[in-house]
């Protein structure tokens, strides 16, 4: 046990190590060549100043808010999977794959058409467009959770392939009634849309980032304490009820709180697809499937993973940038492929 132990704080103490060399590196890089080191202290001689000024604008007002973005979405999305993978004791279970995503997003959607028909004034500001927003993304998540639960529960607890069949049919009409959607649109609105359905972290700023750190973080801190209920949950429903845990209550407001970060995620950055599917999976093959583990170094891979997702898409193709859901679908769909495959071996279907 002490071995084990000692393990895992090694490889957590990688991972925190690992973190600041990944953030200095997407600080790094980009169009323009800028050496963080030279710019930690402002140079106000006068032959440098205006190219100085520049290049510290460019560090701390686009880069810096756009990787604090990436680290903490990166983060909020892998803990979401960890949550729904123990609550439906699915492997498979991801904000993607079962819907959630394709349900925030459908309903963010349906938030900038409405806020075009709606004419809002100039002067209304930003942020209570992006509040409108993150409501109705909250709103789609967690109705397409609602709904899917609906579908694949029943008295002896939740049907795994249930759960799949039901994932991939809101899938299906989310994406249809975005085609709806996009169809009623207008040239900007259509725009928008598109940004959410590839998913990009261009237009971040410092208040956005702040505001998706304070949620996420406050989920985390949720997650943890309800670790230990949620362990007993994966391993059986019935023996949780006989531990004292209320498996209903604990499961709606978990369920909750993951619809709401993936509604903050999705609001600010589109759809980052299978970080939640891959990430749990990465942690546990690695370092451990115990829950007071796999939460914390679940958020740090997850974070760097799509810290260095959006670095290579906004560099890769300089000046040009790609989308990052297009990055994360190609680590993501070999993968999935790889779980469906490793999940058929192991029920003997081959």
């Amino acid at each position: 046990m002490k071995l084990k132990r000692a393990q895992h704080l090694r490889y957590m103490a990688a991972l925190v190590v690992a973190l600041p060399i990944v953030i200095i590196w997407s600080l790094n890089s980009g169009v323009l060549d800028i050496n963080l080191a030279d710019y930690l202290i402002p140079n106000f001689t006068s032959d440098g100043a205006d190219h100085t000024s520049f290049n510290q604008a460019i560090l701390w007002e686009i880069r810096l808010p756009r990787i604090v973005m990436t680290l903490v979405t990166g983060a909020g999305l892998a803990l979401c999977g960890v949550v729904l993978q123990a609550l439906c004791r699915n492997p498979l279970a991801d904000p993607g794959l079962i819907g959630v995503s394709s349900g925030a997003a459908l309903f963010a959607a349906m938030g900038f058409y409405m806020a075009s028909v709606a004419a809002l004034p100039a002067w209304l500001p930003d942020f209570m467009l992006q509040g409108f927003i993150s409501m109705m993304a909250a709103v789609g998540a967690s109705l397409a959770l609602i709904l899917l639960l609906k579908i694949a529960s029943s008295h002896a607890g939740i049907n795994t392939l249930m759960l799949i069949l039901a994932g991939v049919a809101i899938n299906a009409g989310a994406v249809t009634l975005l085609g709806f959607v996009n169809y009623l649109a207008d040239d900007e609105t259509l725009r928008q849309i598109t940004f959410w359905t590839l998913g990009s972290y261009a237009g971040i700023n410092l208040q956005k980032a702040v505001f998706a750190l304070v949620v996420i973080s406050a989920a985390y801190t949720l997650f943890y304490r309800k670790s230990h209920a949620m362990m007993l949950i994966s391993a059986s429903e019935k023996q949780a009820r006989y531990q004292g845990i209320n498996v209903h209550k604990t499961k709606r407001h978990l369920l909750l709180v993951v619809a709401l970060v993936v509604a903050v995620s999705v609001c600010f950055t589109g759809i980052v697809g299978f970080v939640g599917l891959v990430v749990p999976h990465l942690c546990r093959m690695a370092i451990s499937s115990h829950l007071r583990i796999l939460l914390p170094s679940s958020a740090l891979v997850g974070a760097m993973l799509v810290t260095l997702a959006d670095t290579f898409a906004r560099t890769v193709l300089a000046p040009a940038e790609l989308p990052i859901g297009l990055l994360t679908s190609l680590i993501g769909v070999p993968f999935f492929l790889y779980l469906i495959v490793r999940e058929k071996r192991r029920l003997s279907f081959v």
